[in-house]
């Protein structure tokens, strides 16, 4: 089959969605489809490594304010390029990872070539009610539910990474009968546990050898809460050590707060690519995540299935990644609460070990070709 994968944001930006675009891609590709994606075009030199069946086609793009080095297609600039899609491939499916810009054009022309749509949902709305400032969260929250039940009620299928996404989803829509859980994944078999000791990792980036090391990787950015992972590291009394890797607009803010502080025992890196990723998630003892508003988080499937456990926010759908063998949940702005937690973990380096291998075990239903195959059966029920 013939798969038109629209996207509004695709790599080299550092996203989940971009992420996901990127796999299922490969994946379907792999399976003998061929699919074309549509994205904008990257602000930054990037010349993707492409597999036989898939092609790339690149819409206007545009500095994205909001996030990094991300680019976004401003409505209409991409319909040209949909337009000669729809018109010229023998397209037999749309999947639509974001209703922006590109994903509401790319489901109007849909509609009118009457192609079947599957669209996506990476996104929560309480992330509005969340972190919109208050005095415009009186209509950004009702706005945002009714955005979503109007667009969404125009996919033939509803794609979500959680069941916890697929039950907040039904409850706006008021129904749920065409809304599908599947997991983003992770290769389990490229994000791995590290084989043998981690002291040669360790010295190649400067950091303590004898020491629980606690990692972050993904966006600086205000909804991912980094601030209370900082705090709660500065007040450990037992010596550990904190990684945060990544970029985003809160970056030099957080920085500032820890040199505030007199921080000595963390370690900043900035952008990171897949190679090093795996070999910080390798190094590490235990990864930590306190974003309020996860739908379901690929660093933190990526981190499980490296091995590590998980300590994360008790909110949005990160609980479904701690089963209480493979990490623990905090209440997501209790520092105190993080604080005991990184010192029970610091003080039972054995128990670290047994959790690790409960988030691997966890890890292997999300296996790619596993969830991807799920993906892929959904298409062909939709054609």
């Amino acid at each position: 089959m013939h798969i038109l994968l629209v996207s509004d944001v695709y790599l080299p930006t550092v996203s989940g969605v971009a992420t996901s675009t990127d796999s299922i891609a490969r994946y379907m590709a792999g399976k003998g489809h061929h699919v074309t994606v549509v994205c904008p075009k990257p602000l930054i030199p990037y010349t993707p490594r492409l597999v036989p069946g898939m092609e790339l086609l690149f819409t206007p793009g545009v500095t994205d304010s909001l996030v990094v080095n991300k680019s976004m297609t401003v409505f209409p600039l991409g319909f040209g390029v949909l337009w000669r899609a729809f018109r010229h491939k023998r397209i037999d499916i749309v999947h639509i990872q974001e209703p922006g810009s590109l994903g509401v054009t790319a489901l109007f022309l849909a509609k009118l070539f009457r192609k079947p749509t599957v669209g996506a949902e990476h996104f929560s709305w309480s992330q509005i009610e969340k972190l919109a400032p208050p005095a415009i969260r009186w209509i950004s929250v009702p706005f945002m539910k009714l955005y979503v039940r109007v667009l969404y009620a125009f996919y033939d299928a509803i794609m979500v990474p959680t069941k916890t996404a697929a039950s907040e989803l039904g409850l706006i829509m008021g129904r749920s009968h065409n809304i599908y859980p599947i997991s983003n994944g992770v290769d389990t078999t490229e994000y791995a546990p590290r084989k043998g000791s981690y002291t040669a990792l360790r010295r190649k980036y400067k950091l303590p050898v004898d020491r629980v090391i606690f990692l972050y990787i993904g966006r600086l950015d205000r909804d991912k809460n980094i601030e209370t992972i900082i705090r709660a590291a500065k007040g450990v009394k037992i010596p550990i050590h904190l990684i945060i890797a990544g970029v985003g607009k809160q970056r030099e803010e957080l920085m500032g707060l820890s040199r505030s502080l007199g921080m000595k025992n963390i370690t900043w890196i900035g952008e990171v690519h897949k190679k090093e990723i795996i070999n910080l998630y390798q190094l590490a003892d235990a990864f930590v995540i306190m974003s309020p508003v996860e739908t379901q988080s690929i660093v933190a499937l990526q981190a499980i299935s490296c091995g590590l456990p998980l300590i994360a926010a008790n909110s949005g759908a990160l609980p479904e990644l701690v089963n209480g063998k493979n990490g623990r949940l905090i209440d997501t702005y209790d520092v105190t609460g993080l604080i005991h937690t990184f010192e029970y973990f610091a003080a039972h380096p054995k128990e670290l070990i047994n959790m690790g291998m409960e988030s691997r075990t966890a890890s292997l239903a999300h296996h790619k070709p596993v969830v991807l195959t799920l993906l892929e059966t959904l298409y062909k029920k939709l054609i």
